[in-house]
């Protein structure tokens, strides 16, 4: 099991076999993570709620989302041989998200 989690590491941050390009766009997908910690850390305050059961199940969704990216730039590498629009198409639309999050939420805030 570990042995498979390593492999998936090697393949997804040590990915030499395809183009800079595809790779850089992928590493770009996976800018979200950096807001990992303080996610996690104000996840923690969902429990302040009574609802323990839907708190639970938000609780893992929302801290599953770093693994979830990391999924998203697996698929793409493995697609890439197949389609490269849909490989392109995959870290594009996470990227896309990142974008309508700032217009939507950050920019409005600084004025």
């Amino acid at each position: 099991m570990i042995r498979n989690i390593k492999n998936v590491y090697h393949y997804v941050f040590y990915q030499r076999d395809l183009p800079n390009w595809i790779v850089n766009l992928n590493y770009g997908s996976l800018m979200g993570i950096i807001a990992w910690p303080l996610i996690f850390f104000a996840s923690i305050f969902l429990f302040d709620s009574h609802n323990t059961h839907q708190t639970y199940r938000e609780f893992f969704l929302l801290n599953l989302y770093p693994f979830i990216l990391i999924l998203i730039t697996f698929i793409s590498y493995k697609v890439f041989k197949f389609n490269r629009i849909i490989a392109a198409i995959l870290p594009l639309s996470v990227i896309g998200f990142y974008i309508v999050i700032v217009a939507k939420y950050v920019l409005p805030a600084i004025k």
